[in-house]
C-alpha cells in the first residue's frame, strides 16, 4: 500500500463551530442535535451512537486550503471536543461497513475519476486511484447521502 494521509476537518474548523454555532466562512447557523444515525464526525471519524451523541451540523467546504473553488456541503462533528482522526491512521476502521464514493481529483478540482466501494475493501481502490498519473488526492465522500467524509493524500516522500 502506498503511504497516505488520512486528512479530517482541522481542529480549529471543529472547534469553532462548537463555540459560534456558525458555519465557517459562510457564517451560516449550525444545528445541534442527539444523533439520530450513526453517521461519522468529520473531525475524529467515528460514529456517532444514534439517541446518544449529540452532534452539530454545519456548511463546510470540503475544498478548502485545497482548492480556490468552493463546494460547500453539510458535515457532522461532535458537540463535545473529540480527538482529530491521526492522519497515519490509515482507512478508519468505523467507516468499512459503510459505502463510500472514492472521488480522484487533479488540481483546479478537476475530477479525473472515481470508485465506489461497498465491500470494505478501500485499499486496492485507493492503490488503483492514487496510480493514476493526473490525480493529486481523494476526496471521500457517503455513497448513500452523497456528504463529504474525509480526504486522501499521498504522503510526501521525505
Amino acid at each position: 500500500m502506498l503511504p497516505i494521509r488520512i486528512v479530517a476537518i482541522p481542529t480549529e474548523v471543529a472547534e469553532a463551530v462548537r463555540a459560534t454555532l456558525r458555519a465557517p466562512v459562510y457564517g451560516f447557523p449550525a444545528h445541534s442535535e442527539v444523533a439520530t444515525d450513526a453517521a461519522p464526525c468529520r473531525h475524529c471519524l467515528q460514529m456517532f451512537a444514534p439517541g446518544k451523541d449529540r452532534r452539530i451540523l454545519f456548511t463546510y467546504d470540503r475544498f478548502a486550503g485545497v482548492e480556490s473553488l468552493p463546494q460547500p456541503g453539510p458535515i457532522y462533528v461532535h458537540a463535545d471536543s473529540c480527538p482529530r482522526y491521526s492522519e497515519d491512521g490509515g482507512f478508519p476502521e468505523g467507516l468499512r461497513a459503510s459505502p463510500r464514493t472514492l472521488e480522484a481529483y487533479a488540481r483546479g478540482r478537476r475530477l479525473v475519476t472515481q470508485e465506489y466501494v461497498a465491500d470494505g475493501r478501500f485499499e486496492p481502490a485507493i492503490e488503483k486511484l492514487l496510480a493514476h498519473p493526473d490525480v493529486d488526492y481523494l476526496q471521500v465522500n457517503s455513497t448513500t447521502a452523497g456528504c463529504f467524509t474525509f480526504r486522501i493524500e499521498r504522503t510526501p516522500i521525505s
